[in-house]
């Protein structure tokens, strides 16, 4: 039997749209006092949001009629008839955050207007209306919103930790203060300031406040094409991060949104500037007539259309892309011509493989080009793992490891062979024995180890190629260092073997304040696996302490981008999950990339280091090895 269903019951429906969390009411009060024309802005949170959202404004306020009224659904000031949808100007029109949260909490509301002496008091309790009074109060409006889901257990019992929820409460009060550099705002927990953002003359100041040294390092980027505007701010050359929720701001007439057409556009501006996995910060504001975007597609309100999406991407590539170049930043050419390209972004600082007995001058496959040795350091380059009697753990086929090889569609110019002066002279080989060459249990290989595959050479200073039984073998130099590195971490882990490296002057690294609250309750975790990390200030830490694998990883880096997966990842996720994300983010850091040459001694000495590592540890879900077999080569060379 079909039934209307009950106001109450189609207004916790909607609840579930429109709060998600108590992020989402913070978002929808800060909305609605930017609406009215608020200046001045105090937001109050208890409990990361889940005892206490309160925000107070000094915009116009409303009447007594109008305070009752905003609790119907689909009650609204912004729209009169369809048509208006298609004109709209501000950040709330629907008319249903009012009811929505009044519906699954405790809710009052005080608010007065410039015109009256007297203003309005309103309570309202999981959806049923308590009170409705005088009350003296400033102009403006009061809301509060206590015991979020008091009435919706089963909603209640989603909502992550403290930090976690003030974390996304943070960000959400960050994004709108971010593109309003008029505004003056502050916000508490629990009394205490967490962000006092005084109004400002420019977004470049606003931003430089707000997102710490990664803010105070963007250009401004500004274009007008016809009836609309970009203005941005966007990274240099060397400045990205490792979460691409914490370092992008896109914005839509002065709303925030994920737009996927935009998000492309600022990809494609950054393509082969920022190194794979990074992400620029840039804070975008595109600005167009209302009628040239749908905003109505999302009761959140954070997803919008375009007529034209192509042509609106091409634009704001092409302004970010200029921008870029003002600064002096090129993009990379598109093809090779056969010259050795030089990085567009300088590496991260390259973390040598121990040598037993390097050469005194190694030579690499440039004609006439001599690379000396990079002398070792104070501190000696983390060692690869001995190799025990039992392995620590047993190991487990990983199919996935293994990726076979598409066909490409045509086949390229084979790679020249080095000169004989262009490489050194290569120890006289040892002949493996017949059980060396025995396929590999674990399915990785068609020989037993990684040490007995034949080194052959290394191409685009990223790959080592190998032979063995028969098959030739791809290896990816940073995804084998980089599983290597994380099979020590959580090994010296669980067997309580690892220590760390003490920082004689240890580095005091600024956050954002949501990266801030989200790392501050994982810091006794961060410190049991070697790195130890201390609060300095009210968003500083300072690292005193590093894991002995990682010695030669930039801290800063290190712990910004640890911060980004807390942040993004939410601390609700089961703690071995969480572990093995972040000893993964801090094992890449250590771990030689893409793009630097390895003499013939340090790549064997990476296949012997893969040798000891569990497989069934996984980084970050990329391959290390491909094979390709005998019948695979015939084939492609039409000899099958």
């Amino acid at each position: 039997m079909i039934r209307v269903l009950e106001d109450r019951v189609v207004n916790k429906i909607a609840a579930g749209e429109v709060v998600e969390r108590p992020a989402s009411a913070c978002k929808e009060l800060v909305e609605n006092a930017l609406d009215a024309g608020a200046t001045q802005l105090r937001v109050e949170l208890a409990g990361g949001g889940r005892t206490l959202v309160r925000v107070v404004d000094n915009g116009s306020g409303m009447d007594r009629a109008d305070a009752t009224l905003c609790l119907e659904r689909h009650a609204t000031s912004k729209i009169r008839s369809d048509a208006d949808l298609f004109t709209i100007g501000t950040l709330g029109f629907r008319g249903e955050a009012i009811p929505s949260i009044a519906s699954v909490s405790r809710f009052e509301l005080r608010t007065r207007t410039a015109g009256t002496d007297v203003g309005t008091r309103v309570l309202v309790e999981g959806g049923v209306l308590q009170t409705i009074e005088d009350v003296g109060c400033p102009v403006g409006s009061d809301v509060s919103v206590r015991a979020l889901f008091f009435n919706v257990p089963a909603r209640r019992k989603f909502l992550k930790t403290v930090p976690t929820e003030l974390s996304h409460c943070v960000e959400a009060v960050v994004r709108q203060a971010l593109i309003r550099p008029d505004l003056d705002l502050e916000l508490l927990h629990e009394g205490e300031m967490s962000i006092r953002a005084p109004r400002v003359n420019s977004r470049a100041a606003r931003a430089a406040d707000l997102l710490g040294p990664h803010g105070q390092a963007l250009v401004a980027v500004e274009k007008v094409q016809g009836d609309i505007e970009i203005e941005a701010l966007i990274s240099p050359v060397g400045v990205h991060r490792a979460d691409a929720a914490a370092a992008t701001y896109l914005f839509v007439n002065g709303r925030f949104v994920r737009d996927p057409v935009i998000r492309r556009a600022v990809t494609e501006a950054y393509k082969g500037i920022v190194p794979k996995d990074r992400y620029p910060t840039v804070v975008l504001e595109l600005r167009l007539p209302p009628g040239e975007v749908d905003v109505n597609v999302h009761p959140a309100k954070t997803e919008v259309r375009f007529p034209d999406g192509r042509r609106i991407g091409n634009l704001l590539t092409e302004a970010l892309r200029e921008g870029l170049e003002r600064h002096g930043i090129k993009r990379p050419v598109e093809f090779y011509d056969g010259k050795p390209r030089t990085p567009l972004v300088p590496p991260a600082e390259q973390v040598g493989l121990p040598v037993p007995h390097p050469p005194e001058r190694l030579f690499v496959a440039e004609p006439e080009r001599i690379v000396e040795p990079t002398r070792p350091s104070a501190l000696p380059p983390p060692s690869l793992p001995s190799r025990p009697s039992t392995p620590a753990l047993p190991p487990a086929p990983r199919p996935a490891v293994v990726a076979p090889i598409p066909p490409p569609p045509s086949v390229s110019p084979a790679t020249p062979v080095p000169s004989p002066r262009s490489a050194p002279p290569a120890p006289p080989p040892v002949a493996p024995s017949p059980a060396a060459w025995a396929p590999d249990p674990r399915g990785l290989l068609p020989v037993r180890r990684f040490v007995d595959l034949q080194v052959l050479g290394q191409v685009a200073r990223t790959y080592i190629i190998c032979e063995g039984g028969g098959e030739l073998i791809i290896v990816d130099q940073h995804a084998a260092h980089e599983r290597i590195t994380l099979y020590r971490l959580m090994r010296a882990a669980r067997e309580k073997l690892g220590g760390g490296q003490r920082l004689l002057n240890p580095p005091v690294i600024e956050l954002p304040l949501a990266q801030a609250r989200a790392l501050e309750p994982h810091l006794d975790l961060l410190n049991r696996y070697g790195l130890e990390v201390e609060p300095f200030g009210d968003r500083a830490f300072a690292v005193k302490q590093v894991p002995e694998a990682l010695a030669k990883a930039d801290p800063a880096r290190l712990l910004r981008d640890v911060a980004d997966d807390i942040a993004g990842g939410g601390s609700g996720a089961p703690l071995d999950q969480l572990v093995e994300h972040l000893l993964a983010t801090m094992a890449c850091h250590s771990s030689i990339r893409a793009g630097q040459p390895l003499s013939p001694y340090e790549m064997k000495e990476l296949l012997r280091g893969l040798d000891e590592v569990d497989f069934s540890v996984c980084a970050h879900g990329r391959p290390v090895v491909l094979r390709i077999a005998p019948g695979e080569l015939e084939r492609r060379f039409h000899r099958a």
